[in-house]
C-alpha cells in the first residue's frame, strides 16, 4: 500500500519553525523566504484540519497539538538523519560534531582541552557554539551540548560530568594571604555578581554558617566569564563555579577566600540525542570528556 504522507516540504518547513519558534530563522535556515515557510505551514494546517501555532503579533506559539506533533517529527528527522550516517560512512566522517556549550564553560573548561582531543582522535573535526541559553541537541544544529541541571531531560540521553561547587576567590594582590573568619572580614572588598546568578554569594555565606553579611551589594556584570575577569583584574571577590577557575587556582591566578567549596543542587551533564547514542564521534567525545575532564575537574 503507498503510503499516506503530509507534503514533506510542508513537513521540513513546521518542524524548523517549530524548532526555533520563528518562521524567519526558519526561512534562514532552510534558505527561503519568510513567506514560504508561511504558506508551508498553512499547507500542512489545511492537510492536518487543525491549528498547529497561535499567532500574536510577533510571537508564534505551538498549539498543544502543534507540540506533541513537533516533537514527534523531530525525532523522524533525527532517525533519518542517523540513517543516512550510518549508510554512508564516508560522509558522516566528513561532517564536524557541533558541541553546543556555555560561553562560560567553553572558555575556561573545553577549549584549553580540546587540542588533547584532536591529538587523541585527529579523524574528527569538530565545531563550537555558544549560547547563553541551553542549546538543543534534538536538533539540526548541534550533535551534543553540555548542560547545567538535574539531568531529568526525559527526550535526551544524560551522561553526569561533575557536581556544581562554588568558592570565593580574588586575586593574590587583592587578598594578600588574608582569609574569611567572619561575616566583618568580607567588608573591605567589594563582590562580584553575575546577572543570571543573583544568589551564589548567599547560598555558599549560608553554607559556611555566615547569615549576618550583605550577600547582594556589589558590582554586578552581564555572565560569569566577566565576573571572574574581573577578580583577575582585582575588582574585587568572585562567587565562582570551582570548575570555571580550576586552571586559574592552580596556577596562582586566583586564590580562594576560603577553601570550602559548596555544591549546589546542579550538575554538569553532556547531553544529545538518543539517536545519535551509536555516532562514533559523540561516543569518543563523551568517552574522553568523562575520562579525560571530567575525573580532572571532579
Amino acid at each position: 500500500m503507498a503510503r499516506k504522507l503530509p507534503p514533506l516540504n510542508a513537513l521540513r518547513a513546521f518542524e524548523t519553525a517549530a524548532r526555533h519558534r520563528s518562521m524567519s530563522a526558519a526561512a534562514n535556515e532552510l534558505s527561503v523566504t519568510h513567506g514560504a515557510i508561511s504558506r508551508h505551514v498553512s499547507k500542512l494546517e489545511q492537510y492536518l484540519r487543525a491549528k498547529l501555532f497561535v499567532r500574536d503579533h510577533q510571537r508564534l506559539t505551538l498549539t498543544p497539538q502543534g507540540e506533541a506533533y513537533a516533537r514527534r517529527l523531530a525525532s523522524a528527522f533525527d532517525q533519518i538523519q542517523e540513517a543516512t550516517a550510518e549508510g554512508f560512512q564516508s560522509r558522516r566522517h566528513e561532517a564536524p560534531l557541533r558541541i553546543g556549550l556555555y560561553p562560560t564553560f567553553a572558555n575556561h573548561v573545553l577549549i584549553p582541552r580540546l587540542a588533547q582531543f584532536r591529538e587523541k582522535h585527529p579523524e574528527i573535526a569538530f565545531q563550537i557554539e555558544t549560547s547563553h541559553t541551553p542549546l538543543d541537541p534534538t536538533g539540526m544544529d548541534i550533535d551534543i551540548a553540555v548542560r547545567l541541571g538535574a539531568g531529568d531531560w526525559p527526550d535526551l540521553v544524560s551522561e553526569y560530568l561533575f557536581h556544581e561547587q562554588l568558592i570565593p576567590v580574588g586575586s593574590p594582590d587583592l587578598l594578600c594571604g588574608r582569609t574569611l573568619r567572619d561575616a566583618q572580614d568580607l567588608e573591605p572588598f567589594t563582590l562580584l555578581h553575575a546577572v543570571p546568578r543573583p544568589n551564589d554569594w548567599e547560598q555558599w555565606l549560608k553554607s559556611v554558617g555566615i547569615k549576618s553579611a550583605d550577600a547582594h551589594r556589589g558590582m554586578r556584570f552581564e555572565h560569569s566569564g566577566l565576573v571572574y575577569q574581573a577578580a583577575l583584574n582585582g575588582l574585587g571577590l568572585a562567587m565562582a563555579q570551582t570548575v570555571h577557575v580550576h586552571d586559574d587556582l592552580e596556577r596562582g591566578r586566583l586564590v580562594p577566600f576560603l577553601d570550602s567549596p559548596a555544591k549546589t543542587e546542579r550538575s554538569y551533564y553532556l547531553v544529545y540525542s538518543p539517536f545519535k547514542a551509536r555516532d562514533r564521534r559523540v561516543v569518543a567525545f563523551v568517552q574522553w570528556m568523562k575520562s579525560e575532564v571530567a575525573t580532572r575537574l571532579s
